[in-house]
């Protein structure tokens, strides 16, 4: 397969392989495709997530926080959540 690159795409990739983080403009290429499919995966599973969320908040299934110790709790948990999604996305 053949593919044409904007030049400066393909300097990034000499540079990571110059960079001996890569031992091919294949590799690089391959470690870009995957990231991209990962990207896809969570941003489909973000939206199956979202329709979940706004179909059981249509039928009452939610949570009023009014305290500054239940927002506290809250924003806690959604921490928690992205440094969880943040550590499964880098691996």
């Amino acid at each position: 397969m053949t593919i044409m690159l904007a030049d400066e795409l393909e300097e990034l990739i000499k540079e990571k392989v110059r960079s001996g983080a890569y031992q091919s403009a294949d590799e690089v290429v391959a470690a870009g495709l995957r990231l991209l499919d990962v990207q896809e995966e969570g941003r489909e599973a973000l939206r199956r997530e979202i329709v979940r969320g706004i179909e059981d908040t249509q039928q009452g299934g939610f949570s009023t926080y009014t305290t500054d110790a239940e927002l506290d709790s809250l924003s806690d948990l959604l921490c928690l959540i992205i440094q969880n999604g943040r550590t499964m996305l880098s691996h």
